[in-house]
């Protein structure tokens, strides 16, 4: 049965994206594909064979989401896990958690020495080295062991049986910016924690996000990390570079209900708007519980054959007005395009985030359970 929301996902576009990034980079560079949210919110399952193409490896977070890759998609590949486990549980669970997750080899984030200590239990215990990596803090003020503290962390894995230091990494706060001197200013800091820590021989080091790997060729080190990028949203609208990304959703329904509207009349909860003439409105089976912002009600529009038309009222769980006036010919059953691949148009990804006021990354990553997910 065919549902009411179908997301197209591009495999081309998703392939263009990571070729684009490529290009950027030095032989050696490895790229890392941030697949986390179920890629953003685009169908993990679906694109996972794509992005395989074309990546050295995957960047997750949960537990749950490295699992997944390893025993339902069969991914053969290295995995890191950007969240500590040991963070996610505790107890038992903990140790279970990390047995699970090291025999499978995924590769592990650590932020404090008493993880270590938990690792090489549960590593020890299945008989299988941990690989780890060390995450710093330079400045983003979020998850990390802070840069001035790296060497007791490092010290704690090069001593643990059963644990391998495999590499370490930060997180850029402002790459995505017109400034780029926090960036590099955290650039330093990293790489001066890294060399105050034993150096650098025989690590991976990382940094560069999406921004950091458009725009700041100095951060890409030993391996970049883009996640939007991938999917074709440009990172911020303050880049100084701009590639020719392809974004890779396409979102559409079908038009459920068409009625006459008298002029005078109001629509929607709250009937927010007016209809200042005789009109045609047509109903849209999505809202803000398929993660189409309540936020964009009287803002955006969708296209029906070949026009844009306006959302009329607000935005309801699951049901959109639109007005069909100048379309006259519409009917029930045709294809509503609600969001366009097309960057440039009014019901594009990155056009609806500026009338939300978020950013690409929100919009594509709240696309609800019900929508249909498809590979073209």
């Amino acid at each position: 049965m065919e549902s009411y929301l179908t997301a197209e996902i591009s495999a081309d576009a998703v392939l263009h994206n990571l070729a684009l990034l490529r290009q950027g980079l030095s032989p050696g560079t490895k790229l890392c594909a941030v697949v986390k949210a179920d890629c953003y919110g685009h169908g993990l399952d679906l694109l996972l064979p794509v992005i395989s193409r074309q990546a050295d490896c995957v960047g997750t977070t949960t537990p749950e989401e490295a699992i997944h890759l390893r025993d339902q998609l069969k991914y053969p590949g290295p995995i890191l896990m950007f969240f500590s486990a040991c963070a996610y549980r505790d107890g038992l669970e903990l140790h279970d958690a990390l047995r699970e997750l090291i025999a499978r080899q995924v590769t592990l984030t650590v932020v404090s020495p008493a993880e270590v200590l938990a690792i090489a239990e549960a590593a020890r215990h299945v008989n299988v080295q941990a690989r780890v990596h060390i995450k710093i803090d330079t400045g983003m003020g979020r998850s990390g062991m802070p840069f001035g503290q790296v060497g007791e962390l490092a010290d704690a894995c090069r001593r643990a049986e059963f644990v391998k230091l495999a590499g370490m990494y930060t997180h850029f706060a402002t790459a995505d910016g017109p400034d780029k001197a926090l960036a590099m200013e955290q650039l330093r800091r990293f790489l001066s924690a890294a060399d105050g820590a034993g150096g650098r021989e025989g690590l991976t080091l990382h940094a560069a996000n999406s921004a950091g790997t458009i725009d700041l060729p100095a951060t890409h080190l030993d391996m970049v990390r883009p996640g939007i990028a991938m999917y074709g949203y440009q990172p911020s609208d303050d880049m100084h570079t701009r590639l020719p990304l392809q974004p890779a959703l396409r979102l559409w329904g079908r038009l459920m209900q068409i009625k006459d509207i008298p002029s005078g009349s109001s629509c929607g909860y709250g009937l927010t708007y007016v209809f200042r003439r005789d009109s045609r409105v047509g109903l849209v089976p999505v809202g803000y519980g398929d993660g189409y912002f309540r936020s964009l009600s009287n803002r955006s529009s969708m296209r029906i054959r070949g026009r844009d038309v306006p959302i009329r009222g607000r935005v309801s769980m699951d049901q959109i007005i639109i007005d069909l006036t100048d379309v006259p010919q519409a009917q029930i059953g045709d294809e509503v395009e609600i969001i366009s691949p097309n960057p440039t148009a009014p019901h594009s990804v990155e056009t609806l985030a500026r009338h939300a006021d978020t950013i690409p990354y929100e919009i594509t990553c709240r696309l609800g359970r019900r929508v249909r997910r498809v590979l073209v």
